[in-house]
């Protein structure tokens, strides 16, 4: 990061000025400068183009786990955070599908449960019925709709 900071402010100041400031060595930042990129930076500048190719060929839609599906697949080794931090540094993003909700069916019951009062709460004599509201539960002191 210091490198960076000295290969920014090159043409304000001089390096010889600014490497003691940063506590790098001035022999030591001229050997950064010269360095070859690694491996794993050559290895960036490779998938970064496969990655646009792909994110652009799905319309934007495919976020980082099927694009590293995608390259899997062409044979590419590469592992799903590096796709990720990959996507990020180029400003790509996915577009994540929309949640689909389980219907729960509201008159559903068990077996061998049936309704034995069939809504006709009137009784022909006191204490034939016994009817309750169980969408208030004290225990839980909430509400409970299902």
């Amino acid at each position: 990061m210091r490198d960076v900071i000295i290969q920014r402010g090159r043409p304000m100041f001089p390096v010889r000025l600014m490497c003691p400031l940063l506590k790098v060595s001035p022999s030591g930042n001229y050997a950064w400068q010269r360095r070859l990129p690694s491996a794993w930076a050559q290895d960036c500048q490779r998938l970064t183009p496969a990655i646009c190719t792909l994110h652009a060929e799905s319309a934007g839609v495919y976020g980082s786990s099927k694009i590293w599906q995608r390259l899997r697949q062409q044979g590419e080794g590469c592992g799903k955070h590096r796709i990720a931090q990959l996507m990020r540094q180029a400003g790509l993003q996915g577009i994540p599908a929309p949640r689909r909700w389980k219907r729960r069916k509201s008159g559903a019951r068990p077996d061998g449960i049936t309704n034995q009062l069939v809504r006709d709460f009137t009784a022909s004599t006191p204490n034939a019925k016994w009817v309750i509201d169980i969408t208030y539960s004290a225990p839980s002191l909430r509400r409970c709709y299902e």
